[in-house]
């Protein structure tokens, strides 16, 4: 792709794409012949085949393998550099009337502090203001693992009601696509809540660099499952404990925490098998592909102990078709138990070890106050594992205010909760105070028989 200066804007020089190489990245179809070598039914094959028609509606064909290549600049940079920065053409997408969006590359920082390119998008209000825009971070929800699955390349921007309420209220938004997706100078290390929490920290700094006087020093963060436990682990992150790093606070909804545990927990599914359950009941399962390949991305001798060979096919499958969440976690479909060895996920050593790595209330200190948003009737995040992770940070002294929302699954509970982390919003840039210490509610409906209440699915 040739990329010429465009203008200058706020000081930066913004790069305009005059031709580019463009292309489809993700979700290949899979031909009968080459599921069958990777033991894929002919129900995984629906399923996959579902799946990508609806991956490709989220994340498109259109995927700029120039912009996502690792930037010239990035040898020698340091994180929170900003490396490329260029503005999307309206028309190429569906976002509230009158955002404006720029896609960036930035050097962020991996688990063991070593440089790692990472893409995103920044977006801003149609209005400008006398003063800089508050800006909030927002850590995004599972995706997939592959790099054609990130948000920035999504004609959506990846939203799902998730942060355009935010431009809507008047704050710009820097989004990061996490390390892995979008650029593949490493594989994406999935529910990696340190690595995640990183980038998500770091595209602060970049966005300020890229947009400077344009965005408030004060800033705040969101994050959906995946990007909750980002977030969550964010808010313990050494670098946001100094007044000086303007951090406010966070809002984790249905947070990814303790993957180990949340493994181990699973093993209560054989006994739903011998009660009968329904497909609902074993909707967690679907994580496992994303999860094992995110470990994996970690631990590369990652041998998954608890996963069944069946699976296992399964996953090296995923890799062949690049596919993203809807078909990957489509994979599980008709395995239920079939999904897991004979051996549990208690003896997994390494699954343990990736968790104390990266999962947040062990024991390290927060200083600013997060909003915890759970769905009472989760199926991919239990509210059970949420309230026990709120109960541990709590313990430590950690200042958490908890929210659960009766009869909601993992993906309505964000949307529904949408009134209460806006004002948590308000209430920081406000200068109000959360008060000390944990506390908890539960909210009441208003009309739980007749509220929307959508289940997750795959």
């Amino acid at each position: 792709m040739l990329l010429i200066p465009f203008t200058l804007i706020f000081g930066q020089v913004v790069l305009q794409a005059l031709a580019a190489d463009i292309g489809q990245a993700s979700s290949f179809n899979i031909t009968p012949e080459v599921a069958q070598r990777y033991n894929c039914s002919e129900t995984c094959q629906e399923a996959i085949q579902t799946g990508n028609e609806g991956d490709i509606g989220i994340f498109g064909t259109n995927f700029d393998f120039d912009f996502y290549e690792t930037a010239a600049n990035f040898t020698g940079s340091k994180p929170g550099d900003i490396l490329k920065i260029q503005p999307v053409i309206p028309t190429n997408i569906t976002v509230p009337a009158g955002v404006a969006v720029y896609k960036i590359q930035y050097t962020s920082a991996d688990i063991d502090g070593s440089p790692m390119p990472v893409t995103g998008f920044v977006a801003f209000p149609f209005a400008r203001t006398q003063q800089p825009f508050n800006l909030i971070a927002y850590a995004h929800g599972t995706s997939g693992v592959f790099r054609g699955c990130a948000p920035s390349t999504s004609p959506s921007l990846f939203d799902y009601q998730s942060w355009s309420p935010l431009l809507i209220a008047g704050y710009a938004v820097v989004a990061t696509d996490y390390a892995g997706l979008g650029n593949n100078y490493t594989a994406h290390k999935y529910v990696a809540s340190a690595a995640n929490a990183n980038d998500t920290y770091w595209s602060v700094v970049a966005a300020r660099t890229a947009f400077p006087d344009i965005l408030s020093h004060d800033w705040a963060s969101i994050g959906h499952s995946q990007g909750g436990g980002a977030v969550w682990k964010l808010s313990e992150h050494k670098l946001v404990q100094d007044s000086a790093s303007g951090y406010l606070g966070g809002v984790a909804v249905a947070p990814v925490t303790k993957i180990y545990d949340a493994l181990v927990a699973i093993d209560s599914l054989r006994n739903v098998t011998q009660t009968g359950g329904d497909d609902h009941d074993f909707l967690a399962l679907g994580v496992i592909p994303s999860a094992v390949l995110g470990i994996k991305a970690t631990f590369p001798d990652y041998d998954a102990p608890a996963i069944s060979a069946k699976l296992k096919n399964r996953i090296d499958l995923a890799k062949v078709g690049q596919l993203c969440d809807n078909a990957i976690s489509g994979l599980t479909v008709d395995l239920r138990l079939d999904a897991l060895s004979n051996r549990t996920a208690a003896s997994d050593t390494r699954l343990k070890e990736f968790q104390e790595l990266n999962a947040p209330a062990q024991g390290d200190r927060a200083s600013k106050p997060l909003l915890l948003v759970l769905g009472e009737d989760d199926t991919i995040v239990s509210e059970e594992s949420g309230a026990a992770s709120f109960e541990e940070t709590c313990a430590y002294g950690n200042p958490v205010h908890m929210s659960i929302y009766p009869g909601l699954d993992h993906s309505a509970v964000l949307t529904a909760a949408t009134p209460e982390w806006l004002a948590f919003f308000q209430d920081r840039f406000a200068g109000k105070a959360l008060g000390e210490g944990c506390s908890n509610e539960t909210k009441i409906p208003f009309d739980l028989e007749h509220a929307q209440r959508p289940l997750d699915s795959y």
